[in-house]
Protein backbone atom coordinates (compact mmCIF):
# COMPACT_ATOMS: atom_id res chain seq x y z
CA UNK A 1 0.00 0.00 0.00
CA UNK A 2 2.61 2.65 0.81
CA UNK A 3 4.09 2.37 -2.90
CA UNK A 4 0.65 2.93 -4.25
CA UNK A 5 0.06 6.21 -2.32
CA UNK A 6 3.92 7.18 -3.37
CA UNK A 7 2.98 6.33 -7.18
CA UNK A 8 -0.64 8.62 -6.68
CA UNK A 9 1.76 11.63 -5.31
CA UNK A 10 4.29 11.45 -8.51
CA UNK A 11 1.21 12.24 -10.46
CA UNK A 12 0.07 14.92 -8.79
CA UNK A 13 3.27 17.05 -8.78
CA UNK A 14 4.03 15.67 -12.52
CA UNK A 15 0.23 17.51 -13.41
CA UNK A 16 1.20 20.54 -11.18
CA UNK A 17 4.10 21.04 -13.33
CA UNK A 18 2.32 20.55 -16.58
CA UNK A 19 -0.18 23.17 -15.46
CA UNK A 20 2.36 25.17 -14.23
CA UNK A 21 3.63 25.00 -17.64
CA UNK A 22 0.79 26.09 -19.59
CA UNK A 23 0.30 28.49 -17.31
CA UNK A 24 3.76 29.69 -18.26
CA UNK A 25 2.98 29.66 -22.43
CA UNK A 26 -0.33 30.95 -21.78
CA UNK A 27 1.48 34.03 -20.27
CA UNK A 28 3.89 33.99 -22.90
CA UNK A 29 1.97 33.98 -25.62
CA UNK A 30 -0.29 37.15 -24.22
CA UNK A 31 3.05 38.59 -23.57
CA UNK A 32 3.83 37.98 -27.08
CA UNK A 33 0.42 39.55 -28.07
CA UNK A 34 0.36 42.52 -26.30
CA UNK A 35 3.95 43.47 -27.37
CA UNK A 36 2.93 42.89 -31.02
CA UNK A 37 -0.37 45.20 -29.99
CA UNK A 38 1.76 48.02 -28.40
CA UNK A 39 4.44 47.87 -31.68
CA UNK A 40 1.06 48.42 -33.21
CA UNK A 41 0.35 51.21 -31.43
CA UNK A 42 3.86 52.53 -31.47
CA UNK A 43 3.97 52.30 -34.82
CA UNK A 44 0.90 54.60 -35.43
CA UNK A 45 2.22 56.94 -32.45
CA UNK A 46 5.41 57.27 -35.09
CA UNK A 47 2.82 58.13 -37.90
CA UNK A 48 1.08 60.56 -36.12
CA UNK A 49 4.25 62.16 -35.41
CA UNK A 50 5.75 62.39 -38.36
CA UNK A 51 2.64 63.92 -39.84
CA UNK A 52 2.11 66.00 -37.66
CA UNK A 53 6.32 67.49 -38.01
CA UNK A 54 5.39 67.62 -41.84
CA UNK A 55 2.02 70.24 -40.80
CA UNK A 56 4.02 71.97 -38.30
CA UNK A 57 6.85 72.92 -40.46
CA UNK A 58 4.38 73.70 -43.49
CA UNK A 59 3.22 75.94 -41.22
CA UNK A 60 6.30 77.32 -40.19
CA UNK A 61 7.18 78.28 -43.57
CA UNK A 62 4.42 79.77 -44.37
CA UNK A 63 4.95 82.26 -41.55
CA UNK A 64 8.43 82.68 -42.83
CA UNK A 65 7.14 83.48 -45.68
CA UNK A 66 4.42 85.92 -44.68
CA UNK A 67 6.84 87.78 -42.69
CA UNK A 68 9.38 87.80 -45.84
CA UNK A 69 6.68 89.62 -47.63
CA UNK A 70 5.54 91.62 -44.39
CA UNK A 71 9.30 92.93 -44.26
CA UNK A 72 9.59 93.52 -48.09
CA UNK A 73 6.39 95.88 -47.65
CA UNK A 74 7.82 97.47 -44.83
CA UNK A 75 11.16 98.29 -46.82
CA UNK A 76 9.07 99.75 -49.55
CA UNK A 77 7.11 101.68 -47.50
CA UNK A 78 10.08 103.12 -46.17
CA UNK A 79 11.83 103.71 -49.32
CA UNK A 80 8.41 105.00 -50.86
CA UNK A 81 8.15 107.27 -47.31
CA UNK A 82 12.03 108.17 -48.03
CA UNK A 83 11.42 109.25 -51.84
CA UNK A 84 8.35 111.53 -50.61
CA UNK A 85 10.74 113.36 -47.79
CA UNK A 86 13.41 114.10 -50.40
CA UNK A 87 11.09 115.17 -53.07
CA UNK A 88 9.56 117.09 -50.49
CA UNK A 89 12.50 118.52 -48.97
CA UNK A 90 13.82 119.43 -53.16
CA UNK A 91 10.43 121.16 -53.74
CA UNK A 92 11.43 123.48 -50.05
CA UNK A 93 14.68 124.24 -51.43
CA UNK A 94 13.48 125.09 -54.84
CA UNK A 95 10.49 126.87 -53.33
CA UNK A 96 13.08 128.40 -50.73
CA UNK A 97 15.59 129.62 -53.74
CA UNK A 98 12.35 131.27 -56.07
CA UNK A 99 11.20 132.89 -53.04
CA UNK A 100 15.01 134.58 -52.37
CA UNK A 101 15.03 135.11 -56.49
CA UNK A 102 11.84 137.15 -55.84
CA UNK A 103 13.02 139.24 -52.86
CA UNK A 104 15.93 139.98 -55.04
CA UNK A 105 13.63 141.18 -58.20
CA UNK A 106 11.51 142.33 -55.58
CA UNK A 107 14.42 144.87 -53.92
CA UNK A 108 15.62 145.66 -57.84
CA UNK A 109 11.97 146.69 -58.37
CA UNK A 110 11.67 148.96 -55.05
CA UNK A 111 14.72 150.61 -56.28
CA UNK A 112 13.72 151.06 -59.67
CA UNK A 113 9.80 151.82 -58.94
CA UNK A 114 11.03 154.88 -56.97
CA UNK A 115 9.62 157.02 -59.77
CA UNK A 116 5.94 155.39 -60.33
CA UNK A 117 3.40 154.75 -56.93
CA UNK A 118 1.36 152.31 -59.68
CA UNK A 119 4.55 150.48 -60.60
CA UNK A 120 5.63 150.01 -56.86
CA UNK A 121 1.75 149.29 -55.76
CA UNK A 122 1.84 146.86 -58.41
CA UNK A 123 4.95 144.92 -58.00
CA UNK A 124 3.58 144.48 -54.34
CA UNK A 125 0.37 142.99 -55.83
CA UNK A 126 2.18 140.26 -57.76
CA UNK A 127 4.82 139.70 -54.92
CA UNK A 128 1.56 138.51 -52.64
CA UNK A 129 0.07 136.81 -55.18
CA UNK A 130 3.17 134.73 -55.17
CA UNK A 131 3.67 134.14 -51.99
CA UNK A 132 0.03 132.92 -51.70
CA UNK A 133 -0.04 130.51 -54.03
CA UNK A 134 3.34 129.41 -53.07
CA UNK A 135 1.87 128.92 -49.64
CA UNK A 136 -1.17 127.35 -50.94
CA UNK A 137 0.98 124.37 -52.40
CA UNK A 138 2.61 124.09 -49.85
CA UNK A 139 -0.22 123.22 -47.64
CA UNK A 140 -1.48 121.29 -51.08
CA UNK A 141 1.59 119.16 -50.61
CA UNK A 142 1.18 118.76 -47.01
CA UNK A 143 -2.36 117.50 -47.09
CA UNK A 144 -1.19 115.29 -49.93
CA UNK A 145 1.65 113.67 -47.71
CA UNK A 146 -0.52 113.40 -45.31
CA UNK A 147 -3.68 111.59 -46.84
CA UNK A 148 -0.72 109.18 -48.04
CA UNK A 149 0.57 108.62 -44.62
CA UNK A 150 -2.64 107.64 -43.66
CA UNK A 151 -3.22 105.45 -46.90
CA UNK A 152 0.47 103.44 -46.00
CA UNK A 153 -1.01 102.84 -42.52
CA UNK A 154 -4.18 101.34 -43.64
CA UNK A 155 -2.72 99.26 -46.39
CA UNK A 156 -0.32 98.12 -43.71
CA UNK A 157 -2.97 97.64 -41.11
CA UNK A 158 -5.44 95.34 -43.80
CA UNK A 159 -2.45 93.14 -44.49
CA UNK A 160 -1.96 92.41 -40.55
CA UNK A 161 -5.36 91.93 -40.43
CA UNK A 162 -5.53 89.97 -43.36
CA UNK A 163 -2.44 87.70 -41.92
CA UNK A 164 -4.15 87.32 -38.15
CA UNK A 165 -7.49 86.44 -39.85
CA UNK A 166 -5.27 83.76 -42.21
CA UNK A 167 -3.28 82.56 -38.95
CA UNK A 168 -7.01 82.26 -37.38
CA UNK A 169 -8.13 80.39 -39.52
CA UNK A 170 -5.07 78.09 -40.43
CA UNK A 171 -5.01 77.25 -36.45
CA UNK A 172 -8.74 76.47 -36.53
CA UNK A 173 -8.39 73.81 -39.41
CA UNK A 174 -5.20 72.20 -37.60
CA UNK A 175 -7.44 72.11 -34.00
CA UNK A 176 -10.17 70.16 -36.07
CA UNK A 177 -7.64 67.98 -37.79
CA UNK A 178 -6.03 67.50 -34.73
CA UNK A 179 -9.23 66.42 -32.73
CA UNK A 180 -10.29 64.17 -35.75
CA UNK A 181 -6.72 62.44 -35.81
CA UNK A 182 -7.08 62.20 -31.73
CA UNK A 183 -10.45 60.31 -31.75
CA UNK A 184 -9.30 58.10 -34.99
CA UNK A 185 -6.38 57.24 -32.47
CA UNK A 186 -8.33 56.38 -29.48
CA UNK A 187 -10.99 54.24 -31.90
CA UNK A 188 -7.83 52.43 -32.84
CA UNK A 189 -6.58 51.97 -29.41
CA UNK A 190 -10.02 50.72 -28.13
CA UNK A 191 -10.17 48.22 -30.99
CA UNK A 192 -7.03 46.85 -29.51
CA UNK A 193 -8.43 46.65 -26.25
CA UNK A 194 -6.40 49.72 -25.00
CA UNK A 195 -7.52 52.33 -23.38
CA UNK A 196 -6.45 55.49 -24.37
CA UNK A 197 -6.68 56.98 -20.82
CA UNK A 198 -3.95 53.85 -18.91
CA UNK A 199 -1.44 55.38 -22.09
Amino acid sequence: MPPKKKKGKGKKKASKKDDAKLELEDSYKRTLDEIAALKDHLAVRRDLTRRAQSASLDITKRMEETERLLKEHKEDQKDINADMTRQYKTMQTEMGLRIHQLETELGRTRTQLSATEAELKKSYEDRKKMIDEKDNIIKDLKLKIDSMEKAYDNVLREALDNLIIKLDAAKLLWDQHSSLIQSKNKQTLLEFGLNPQDI
